[in-house]
């Protein structure tokens, strides 16, 4: 079973996320894991990402680059990268866009596939929210915030950037939908490991956060609780 490493934000320029890189990469128990990264949900702009890839490749990563709203990108392509990375790491900006390209390539049915035969999975904000069975992202007209159906890898609601007061909004709208949610902040990420739920942080920490449909919402801080992941 595969791995997920789902990232509410953080920054790569600064070494914040270092150690959270450190940790992916080593899940892949591989020396030189080939590293995939999709910029599909910044419309395949990659500008200010190139802190992403040279943390990777400064940890022995071979990484590439897969465009998924290029033309010129056929289908072989995305087969072949996606078939063959050891992990695949999903850039942040417009769910919305990033779930509609992924169905339009087929790239989410490759996405399960790498997840069963134990890819490691990972991404911040968008692609964080992407691996979950929704995401609560601000895609919506005027960037108002709704809900968007994901890959559904893992249960659960999913929202990022939860230090942030616009997205703490979170809080009220999930107790609107069936599933139970997460919330994380920039800094920190809710993990999932062959059935294990467990929470990582960068160097300048961030907490996660579960809000149980079954306990009308309740909340818990699973950081400062970190056996009710136990329950999740």
């Amino acid at each position: 079973m595969g791995k997920i490493v789902a990232l509410g934000g953080g920054r790569f320029d600064n070494g914040e996320m270092y150690e959270v890189a450190c940790h992916i990469t080593e899940k892949t128990g591989k020396k030189h894991p080939y590293m995939v990264f999709l910029p599909t949900a910044g419309a395949d702009d990659i500008a200010g990402d190139e802190y992403i890839l040279s943390t990777f490749s400064s940890l022995g990563c071979v990484t590439d680059v897969l465009f998924l709203l290029h033309d010129i990108t056929d289908k072989s392509v995305i087969d072949y990268k996606l078939s063959n990375a050891d992990i695949i790491y999903v850039g942040g900006g417009n769910l919305e866009l990033l779930m509609d390209t992924l169905k339009k390539t087929g790239a989410d049915k490759l996405l399960h596939e790498a997840f069963d035969r134990g890819c490691v999975l990972c991404g911040a904000s968008s692609g964080a929210m992407c691996w979950f069975n929704r995401g609560y992202d601000d895609c919506g007209p005027e960037h108002s915030f709704v809900f968007v159906d994901c890959l559904g890898i893992l249960p659960y609601t999913n929202c990022p950037h939860y230090q942030s007061e616009n997205w703490q909004t979170f809080a009220q709208a999930v107790k609107t939908q069936e599933y139970s949610g997460i919330a994380c902040d920039n800094g920190a990420a809710i993990c999932f490991d062959d059935g294990v739920w467990y929470t990582v942080s960068g160097n300048e920490d961030g907490d996660c956060y579960f809000y149980d449909a079954e306990k009308d919402f309740a909340v818990t801080n699973l950081n400062e609780f970190p056996d009710a992941l136990i329950q999740l």
